[in-house]
């Protein structure tokens, strides 16, 4: 068992005691554990990358991070797939195929990147352990993308199960472009991951062997 995947019993300073009173958080002190869980993901891998060392990373107090996340592995998953950027590219998108062709483009570029390589395997493995993981963490950070489609796919005169397809549809396309990064070379992965969001939105077609 990681003994840093347990909360400590930790005594409250005076400090932490006023704000557990009603003192807003700080949003830069996550921020800086965020930014430094990534910066060590990428440096030293999974397992050295801890709850102290994100700590020392950041200059923020092992209490103030377990108060924000009850885990390392809470803290990493929002650091890797939490949205970094005010505007995330399916913000943008005002039918199904371009969400479906904005999200194969980020999940590709997303699961490039060094610290979710990292990140992957001790995710992967954590989520075996705790049963529970997988589905509280997916809803929390793929929900808001899930429901933006499911509200397309009903605008449009979808079937009434369209949260479940925007569910599918998003499970395909981050389950696709992982196993793309993790096991094929990048150059031919991109092209295959062109090949996506049309099979996903209008399934497989021949193709006529003139055109091939």
């Amino acid at each position: 068992m990681d003994f840093e995947e347990v909360t400590p019993n930790v005594v409250a300073t005076d400090e932490e005691t006023e704000r557990l009173r009603g003192r807003p958080r700080d949003p830069a002190i996550g921020d800086s554990a965020l930014a430094a869980a990534r910066e060590l993901l990428a440096e030293v891998g999974w397992d050295k990358t801890t709850m102290v060392a994100i700590s020392e990373r950041a200059g923020v107090g092992k209490p103030a991070l377990y108060r924000r996340w009850p885990s390392k592995t809470h803290l990493v998953f929002e650091a890797v797939f939490g949205w970094v950027d005010e505007s995330p590219p399916l913000a943008d998108a005002t039918d199904p195929e371009e969400w479906v062709r904005a999200s194969c483009n980020y999940a590709l570029e997303l699961f490039a990147k060094p610290e979710v390589k990292a990140a992957l395997p001790g995710l992967l493995a954590a989520f075996v352990e705790r049963g529970d993981l997988p589905s509280t963490l997916w809803s929390e950070f793929g929900g808001p993308g899930i429901a933006m489609l499911a509200q397309m796919l009903t605008r449009g005169g979808g079937p009434a199960d369209a949260m479940r397809d925007a569910q599918a549809t998003m499970l395909f396309i981050v389950g696709g472009t992982m196993v793309l990064r993790m096991l094929m070379p990048e150059d031919e992965s991109a092209s295959l991951v062109e090949r996506m969001p049309g099979i996903l939105l209008h399934g497989v077609t021949p193709q006529d062997p003139e055109t091939v």
